[in-house]
């Protein structure tokens, strides 16, 4: 069989062959492998440069382009240069930045340029980055601005914009910047920004870059306008939405806002209050959404939440998605160390079947996360109705986050309808009163175990005869090795609590030895049938 010489192979087949090369994270040496191949000859020149440069980090690739002297160091040890820059030499470095395709800046890497540097790469004959695809300034100085704007070409798809991994704080120069985005990068399929301050000073902002856009895939930013929202709504590219809630009480004219065309595979809304969030969602029409995460971001409050809040945000979810939903997780963090002990154990903070009523359209979760509501009310009867209606969930996430101090009304019988009824659960957090029930009896005796269960958090959970509750978990869920919970021994854990974490470390020890015990037993069933044993 003729094999053609690897010389005669397509330029696209040697950028993939060398994309490999260099992606390979085993060998440390892979970018100089591919350099090297970029000097053996003519044929795999261009290829291989095309994979060195594509990703770049920093500026310092860039000024390595530059003879050799006009770069030095300044005596604050920073990237200098030495003397202007000639056009032929412009030239040289234009034949290896046109290759970028991707750049990332940080902070870091703006601190170690002086300002020569920044003038002279804002002082180009032609574009700097001229084929520039994705643009990432981990940075939220104003000062660096200048040198931002140069980078902006229209061929730039992807950009995120923030300070490290926090929001960019509010100033005229990035209301400027990015009001001009829209304009500048028509083609923007994936933005990311975020940011911090009042929204008065950078919403219109993003609001006119977002509406100057067509193409949108993805967008992380803060908060939107109705017009912001109606025009996103049109799109039929975009896939996911993340954004602040935006005030409508205070629009004094607020347009209406038509359902999203597009299927979502994920959206998150952060709003000041439970009740600013209900508003948002009444006046979003969301459209089939694969993915739903709600995020309070409170301040500080002497109680978690009204519940009448909770109500009406429930009611007002169920009408806004789809029951095609398969993910929801509602965050709301506060400090419960900061509170009284009687506020954790205040009954009323509890809700029971009523709240959780409205979601059980939502046939197709498999994640639910109420993790830091006080479910204490949630009867047995209840749960399994819930169950039964959540045949596909695989993560319980339910009222274990916030060391609510109001016992629960769940026993173990709400645990078996759980596992009887959710095949596919992986992960469990529920508070339940661990009492032994009889196993005798339905519903434990006619329900299946579940092998799929590794990961059970209790958090502050009352229980009693830690022996047999550990027998009877390891009989519903063969594989769990490990019960979590809440450390009973701290300031904010009353008395009454402490013995709950004792008995439960013995309950997962026991737990321990139930599951090394079935797994001996499993291998010497195969050792006795002459199977070779798993590893």
């Amino acid at each position: 069989m003729h094999h053609a010489h690897i010389c005669l192979l397509p330029a696209e087949i040697l950028c993939d062959i060398f994309t490999t090369i260099c992606e390979d994270g085993f060998k440390p040496n892979s970018r100089a492998t591919v350099a090297a191949l970029a000097r053996t000859c003519r044929t795999f020149q261009e290829p291989a440069l095309d994979v060195l440069w594509r990703d770049i980090k920093g500026f310092k690739p860039l000024l390595s382009c530059l003879p050799e002297g006009v770069v030095i160091r300044s005596t604050e040890g920073k990237l200098t240069l030495k003397r202007f820059i000639f056009a032929g030499e412009w030239n040289i470095f234009g034949q290896y930045t046109r290759r970028i395709h991707s750049l990332t800046i940080d902070a870091y890497d703006l601190d170690t340029i002086s300002d020569r540097v920044v003038q002279a790469f804002m002082s180009t004959p032609s574009s700097l980055l001229p084929n520039l695809r994705r643009l990432q300034w981990w940075d939220g100085k104003d000062s660096f601005f200048p040198l931002l704007r140069t980078l902006i070409v229209p061929t730039i798809r992807s950009m995120t914009l923030c300070y490290t991994f926090w929001p960019w704080s509010t100033s005229f120069a990035k209301s400027a910047l990015l009001a001009s985005l829209g304009a500048r990068c028509p083609s923007i399929q994936r933005f990311n920004c975020a940011y911090s301050g009042r929204p008065e000073d950078t919403s219109d902002a993003i609001c006119e870059a977002v509406c100057g856009w067509r193409r949108l895939v993805h967008l992380t930013t803060g908060v939107l306008n109705t017009q912001a929202l109606a025009h996103l709504a049109s799109l039929p590219s975009l896939k996911s939405l993340h954004f602040r809630s935006y005030d409508f009480v205070g629009d004094l004219r607020p347009k209406p806002i038509p359902a999203f065309i597009s299927e979502l595979e994920e959206m998150s809304i952060a709003a000041p209050s439970f009740s600013h969030l209900t508003r948002c969602l009444r006046n979003v029409p969301s459209p089939s959404c694969r993915s739903v995460e709600l995020r309070i971001d409170r301040g500080d409050s002497e109680v978690p939440y009204d519940p009448v809040d909770i109500i009406n945000l429930v009611v007002s979810f169920s009408e806004c998605f789809s029951p095609a939903l398969e993910q929801l997780d509602v965050e709301f963090d506060f400090d419960y160390e900061a509170l009284p002990e009687d506020v954790l154990a205040d009954s009323r903070s509890a809700f029971g079947f009523d709240v959780i009523a409205p979601l059980l359209p939502f046939s197709r979760l498999t994640k639910l996360d109420l993790d830091w509501f006080c479910t204490s009310h949630v009867v047995d009867d209840a749960l399994k109705d819930m169950a039964q209606s959540w045949p596909q969930l695989e993560t319980f996430s339910f009222g274990t986050e916030a060391r609510w101090l109001v016992p629960p009304s769940l026993t173990f019988i709400g645990l078996v309808h759980l596992i009887q009824h959710c095949r596919h659960l992986r992960r469990i957090k529920m508070p339940f009163r661990a009492f032994p029930i009889d196993t005798n009896s339905e519903p434990f005796s006619t329900t299946t175990p579940n092998e799929n269960v590794t990961f059970f958090f209790v958090g502050i959970s009352p229980i009693d005869d830690a022996v047999t509750v550990a027998c009877q978990l390891h009989a519903l869920m063969p594989n769990l090795t490990a019960v979590d919970h809440w450390d009973c021994d701290g300031d904010h854990i009353p008395a009454s609590f402490l013995d709950f974490g004792n008995e439960w470390d013995k309950a997962e020890k026991y737990l321990r030895v139930l599951t090394k015990g079935a797994k001996m037993r499993e291998e010497l069933a195969q050792r006795s049938q002459g199977y070779p044993l798993l590893v």
